[in-house]
């Protein structure tokens, strides 16, 4: 029972420190930030199953943590409330061209990163763009003015 309590206390608290962390794709983390996510992943699985290393206690852990994500996402579908919660809200970076730097610098956002996702999705000029969002898995989407 312990080792339930234990994965269930650091699922929340990994969860409310990877909402702390921001919107970044796995492909756009710089080598230390994803060193850092598996130094967090190595300290976790100590700290849940430190006086119960054995198999068994590790399956505990993860099936804790499978049947908690499992739960949220069943949380998060059946209500709507809890879903910026769960899964974050898309946050809107660009307005007619102009970078909103209020919100970027919250999500740690650069114009550079806004060119080159904007250059991927084919656009060449930021000022093409009516509306740019940062979505909760980290991408972007833009909306092009129209009649250009």
């Amino acid at each position: 029972m312990t080792t339930i309590l234990g994965a269930a206390a650091v699922f929340l608290v990994l969860m409310v420190v990877l909402r702390v962390m921001g919107k970044r794709e796995l492909s756009q983390m710089t080598a230390f930030e994803l060193v850092m996510l598996f130094v967090i992943g190595d300290i976790v699985g100590e700290s849940v199953v430190a006086e119960d290393t054995s198999l068994v206690g590790a399956l505990i852990a993860t099936a804790t943590f499978a049947v908690l994500t499992v739960l949220f996402s069943w949380i998060s579908y059946r209500w709507a409330p809890a879903r910026p919660v769960v899964d974050g809200v898309p946050c809107i970076v660009l307005i007619d061209g102009a970078p909103d730097e209020r919100v970027m610098r919250r999500e740690r956002v650069t114009v550079d990163d806004l060119a080159d996702a904007a250059r991927a999705q084919g656009i060449k000029d930021l000022a093409e763009i009516r509306l740019g969002l940062l979505e909760p898995n980290g991408s972007f989407s833009f909306f092009e003015r129209s009649g250009r």
